[in-house]
């Protein structure tokens, strides 16, 4: 999966402090245009929650997953976006998204 690929890479170089965050500019920023905006089926279990996420598979919208998105995340703080607002935003959202995805149990993956 390109996003999988593209935020585990992030992440590594992010944490290996070899390149400075603005140095992953054009991967924060792509990976800005892969969040889910759309009610996926997650959403008949929480209606109230604002989309948001990112898929494993080519174009597929509907299915945001937890993994991907908890990846994403951590090279999203490894990085610096064109638009830092954005990130702010997209990151905001991306996390209230997957801690409404934690199971009444605790887990994660109901």
């Amino acid at each position: 999966s390109p996003v999988w690929d593209t935020a585990i890479a992030a992440h590594a170089l992010g944490e290996s402090e070899a390149i400075p965050a603005a140095g992953l500019t054009k991967t924060a920023d792509w990976l800005l245009t892969k969040e889910v905006r759309r009610r996926g089926d997650w959403s008949v279990k929480r209606p109230d929650v604002e989309p948001s996420g990112w898929y494993f598979e080519f174009a597929n919208e509907f299915y945001p997953d937890i993994d991907d998105t908890a990846q994403v995340l951590l090279a999203l703080a490894k990085s610096q976006a064109t638009d830092g607002a954005k990130q702010a935003a997209v990151t905001d959202r991306a996390v209230r998204w997957l801690l409404a995805m934690q199971g009444s149990d605790g887990g994660w993956g109901e």
